[in-house]
């Protein structure tokens, strides 16, 4: 389908997304920060030079204490794009980002790690993509992972994309590129509809938060997908037990194998609550079982392998 504002193209090298009139922005950069003073700057630079000018920048800083105040306070006095939020107290990474998107005006939501960064063109192409797809709760791009030395660990790779009009395909696909640990479908770093976002539970305060909502977004409508590098994610190499325990303070002394059925209890909690006729939900509680099993007997015969190899 075609776009509904035609005037102009996100294209236009000339004259950019400002086709607009509206008040608020078409995109919400939300940025949720904390002590990011090293490599905000980069971030924020990179969408103030996006192509596509009818953005908004918000940033939701959880009680910082090194030099990110001051940081952004310079950007919001130069730019009247950029939104400067500070929270009293350290209220949770999760929470952070769910406050960060509450604080959005923008048709479309793109959540951004403060040390990443997008391309010029990711705003204008993303925004097309999404005008000719009003079936599409967000699209997805290529992208990568980066170190401080500028060394590319992994890209992106080709395969099946969660695009079919089908809420039991999607899921199938979703459930399986998640469970495989494939860098197909990282919904949590695209840009999303924010009515789609306003009609699910957004990110819980729960250790496999961003599944979670991919799971429940999927259900809601399909991804449409741009085959470019348009976004760079910066590899921190954190332990994984560090980066749980910082999304909240309950996390503490986590064990990643532990409670795993807890996942899959609230993938079917997610099914039960989504506007589905009853056939496709009982469909879908199918699928889930049938990834628990899988996980399960693949989990369990993991630990066999590894029980046999330490006894000789």
């Amino acid at each position: 389908m075609e776009s509904k504002r035609p005037d102009h193209s996100p294209f236009d090298t000339e004259n950019p997304a400002d086709e607009t009139k509206s008040d608020n922005p078409r995109v919400s950069f939300a940025i949720p920060v904390c002590n990011a003073e090293r490599f905000l700057g980069r971030a924020i630079d990179s969408l103030l030079n996006q192509e596509f000018k009818n953005i908004e920048i918000v940033v939701s800083d959880n009680a910082s204490t090194d030099g990110t105040r001051d940081l952004m306070q310079g950007f919001s006095q130069r730019d009247k794009r950029v939104r400067y939020i500070r929270n009293e107290k350290n209220i949770g990474q999760i929470e952070n980002f769910n406050q960060v998107c509450k604080l959005a005006r923008g048709d479309f939501v793109r959540w951004m790690g403060a040390d990443d960064w997008l391309e010029p063109d990711y705003a204008g192409k993303c925004v097309t993509a999404l005008d000719r797809r009003p079936d599409a709760v967000g699209v997805t791009t290529q992208w990568r992972y980066m170190d401080d030395e500028g060394n590319v660990d992994f890209l992106d790779v080709p395969g099946p994309r969660v695009d079919a009009p089908n809420p039991l395909r999607r899921l199938h696909l979703t459930l399986r590129l998640l469970q495989n640990g494939e860098l197909l479908f990282d919904p949590i770093y695209s840009m999303i509809r924010r009515d789609a976002l306003k009609r699910s539970g957004m990110l819980p305060v729960n250790r496999w938060t961003d599944r979670l909502l991919a799971f429940e977004l999927c259900l809601l409508g399909s991804f449409c997908h741009l085959d470019d590098f348009l976004a760079t994610r910066r590899n921190a190499r954190e332990p994984r037990k560090v980066r749980i325990e910082r999304w909240h303070g309950r996390f503490k002394g986590w064990k990643k194998h532990e409670h795993r059925w807890m996942l899959y209890m609230s993938y079917a909690k997610i099914v039960d609550r989504t506007p589905l006729p009853i056939g496709q939900k009982l469909g879908c509680w199918g699928i889930v079982f049938y990834y628990w099993l899988r996980d399960e007997i693949r989990r369990r015969w993991k630990r066999l392998k590894r029980k046999m190899a330490s006894s000789g």
